[in-house]
């Protein structure tokens, strides 16, 4: 009887320990008619503001980061680091987390992007000017940086690009190796003024001198250089007009004498010439008008031509003598040779002037001037002036 009791109350003891258990689990619910939970009328409530506690930026960023590449919120949120998004080609979010970043932390960023920036250089220029730029908004004083973008330009063909950004690195007070920098500008500067006359681009070349001389950085050097390429193009004013702006003392000054020098000798060598004919320019080749027994005439210069040429056409009432082959541009073709009682160009008269005909349809010309005209001259061709200089033998 006694075991019976006993088992009974452990029974109990066993139940009632279970029941405080599951009611500690379960949540209190207050009554609705409690006074801790009055009624309210919502129609009477004034606006309230709740303040929320805000997550950090970072964090944040990161779960964007995890949301937008799919990355499981179970992983580790410190393997979304810098290197591994630069490495892997996240190179927005890469920024995002450097603009996120402490000082000790962007001291490994930014070894770890001038490695990045350099290794893309090599392989993908385009790419690494664009990341750069973005990256130099984020961080306008990272002259390192600036410096490499200026060589991608120069390399990429970009010189002005890189020739404007070297000029403000020059002027900029966070640089303190100004020689380097000049020494970099001075290679840029003379790369694009070689591309240029290698290509003949006298017109950009001018534009760019210019630019140089009004910059007012070692001016002297680029009045020069321009006043040698007036020369050259036989502007013998403009040349004069610069070269009076170096000074005597100047250490270009001996350069400049030369230049004027060799312009006086140009002049008086012109002096031998008693005509000077206006030429008009067509595409690479210029004209000139005369008349061939009294029919007027344009022809192209042409001293590559053996003979002067033009259309069969225009004079039918030439004597012709035999036909000959002639050998053209766009091949053989058959011609006749015939003689022309007169060649009339400004006051000189050619007597029985040969030439050739034969079918010849270019727009705005009727022919050739071929060496068989310019051979009885001394003569000159003055392409910047669109003269022609001649006096007969």
């Amino acid at each position: 009887m006694f075991q019976i009791i006993l088992s009974l109350t452990v029974g109990v003891l066993i139940g009632w320990n279970f029941h405080i258990y599951f009611m500690a689990l379960k949540p209190k619910v207050i009554p609705q008619n409690s006074i801790i939970s009055p009624k309210i009328d919502i129609k009477k409530c004034k606006p309230t503001t709740i303040v929320i506690n805000s997550i950090p930026e970072k964090n944040i960023l990161k779960q964007t980061i995890i949301k937008e590449h799919n990355i499981s919120k179970k992983s580790n949120i410190e393997e979304l680091s810098f290197e591994r998004l630069i490495k892997s080609g996240k190179f927005s979010d890469a920024m995002a987390f450097y603009m996120e970043a402490n000082e000790q932390q962007l001291k490994e960023y930014r070894l770890i992007l001038k490695v990045y920036f350099y290794d893309m250089g090599r392989n993908f220029p385009k790419k690494a000017i664009e990341q750069i730029l973005h990256y130099i908004e984020i961080e306008p004083k990272a002259v390192d940086i600036k410096l490499y973008l200026a060589k991608l330009y120069k390399d990429s063909g970009e010189f002005k690009k890189a020739i404007n950004l070297l000029f403000n690195l020059q002027q900029s007070d966070e640089v303190k190796d100004l020689k380097s920098i000049s020494n970099d500008l001075n290679v840029t500067v003379e790369s694009y003024i070689k591309r240029l006359e290698v290509n003949k681009d006298f017109n950009k070349l001018t534009l760019f001198l210019e630019d140089m001389i009004n910059r007012n950085i070692d001016n002297q050097k680029y009045i020069i250089r321009l006043a040698k390429l007036y020369y050259e193009l036989d502007n013998y004013e403009k040349a004069e007009t610069l070269l009076d702006e170096i000074e005597s003392d100047s250490t270009y000054s001996a350069k400049a004498e030369t230049i004027l020098t060799n312009i006086k000798q140009k002049r008086e060598e012109l002096k031998q010439y008693t005509h000077k004919i206006a030429l008009n320019k067509i595409g690479s080749q210029y004209r000139i008008n005369l008349s061939i027994d009294n029919t007027p005439l344009t022809l192209l210069l042409d001293t590559g031509a053996s003979y002067t040429f033009i259309d069969e056409d225009k004079i039918p009432t030439l004597a012709i003598q035999k036909e000959i082959l002639l050998n053209t541009a766009g091949g053989e073709i058959i011609a006749h040779l015939a003689t022309a009682s007169s060649l009339i160009l400004d006051d000189i008269e050619l007597k029985d002037f040969n030439l050739t005909v034969a079918p010849f349809k270019q727009k705005g010309v009727d022919g050739l001037l071929g060496m068989n005209f310019f051979e009885k001259f001394n003569f000159k061709i003055d392409q910047n002036r669109k003269l022609l200089y001649f006096k007969l033998k």
